[in-house]
């Protein structure tokens, strides 16, 4: 799969974060940088209503955020999670730290995720017993689930970073357009799906929008238009305002990426019992029994 081009929230962050890099940032971390009751940010002041932000992810994590300037993967400049512990966590790409006004807009960022994160809003994994045409989905297909989940949250609080007017800080209009170009010639996949709805969602000038159309259109990749736009709308219609909206609109988007062999079969749902903080959908394939096996199985 071609690298995802356009991620400024890693959302990955509550997968696998027992055991990868930024557990050990915080784990060897001398001058641990634990927010509560300072007036700054990463150095930075935030206005009141940003901080409000902060007040109350730590309230209702009961622990102070964890932030640090570190170096992200490529195309990164922020990521945000909730260790198995507990502990709130911003980090944020060095290259920000002397551009306040961007700095402010993906600690913002950030920080909306998180205050869903301590609000019980989900995040997705695959079970392993779930395979694709690559392997099993957690390993092939996971970074995919992991842009939807971006998408979904950003439109959530897409009314807050217009308000704060932080949009024109992150402006990755043409990204989209400048990989797909880049691409001409191979078949479509999912992250152009992606790609394509986070153009429709995201973008403030409809001449990008268009602009990654006609590229697609250039390309032959129908099937990335048709799967992108059907999950914009989706996103774009549905009034979530709970959790479990947020659950119907994934799997929407999950059965529209990843079409199942047959109308027998659907993709479900469960809790993760060992997920100790916050709320962890397991993705799992459900067989439903025909009414012949129905009746069969009463007699």
């Amino acid at each position: 799969m071609k690298k995802f081009l356009i991620c400024f929230s890693a959302i990955i962050f509550l997968l696998t974060i027992s055991g990868n890099a930024f557990a050990q940032v915080i784990e060897d971390s001398s001058d641990q940088n634990v927010e509560q009751n300072s007036n700054k940010f990463l150095g930075l002041k935030l206005r009141p209503e940003i901080r409000a932000v902060v007040k109350e992810i730590e309230q209702k994590s009961g622990r102070g955020i964890y932030s640090k300037f570190i170096e992200l993967d490529k195309f990164m400049l922020g990521s945000s999670y909730i260790s198995e512990d507990g502990l709130p966590v911003v980090l944020v790409d060095y290259d920000l730290e002397d551009e306040p006004k961007k700095l402010e807009a993906v600690i913002t960022h950030e920080l909306l995720h998180l205050r869903l994160r301590v609000n019980g809003y989900p995040t997705f994994l695959f079970s392993e017993s779930v395979n694709m045409s690559k392997g099993r989905a957690i390993d092939t297909e996971q970074g995919h689930i992991n842009d939807v989940i971006s998408l979904i949250e950003h439109q959530i609080f897409k009314a807050d970073m217009q308000k704060f007017d932080l949009y024109k800080y992150i402006n990755l209009a043409g990204d989209t357009a400048a990989g797909a170009r880049k691409n001409r010639g191979k078949e479509d996949e999912q992250a152009d799906s992606i790609n394509y709805a986070r153009a429709i969602l995201e973008y403030p000038n409809t001449k990008d929008i268009e602009e990654v159309r006609k590229i697609y259109t250039a390309n032959k990749w129908a099937r990335a238009l048709r799967d992108g736009e059907a999950i914009a709308g989706f996103i774009k219609t549905s009034n979530i305002r709970t959790p479990k909206d947020v659950d119907v609109v994934f799997l929407k988007c999950l059965s529209q990426l990843f079409p199942l062999p047959s109308s027998s079969y659907n993709f479900k749902l469960t809790l993760d019992p060992n997920k100790k903080v916050g709320r962890r959908m397991i993705i799992g394939i459900s067989r439903q029994t025909t009414v012949k096996e129905r009746k069969s199985k009463r007699n």
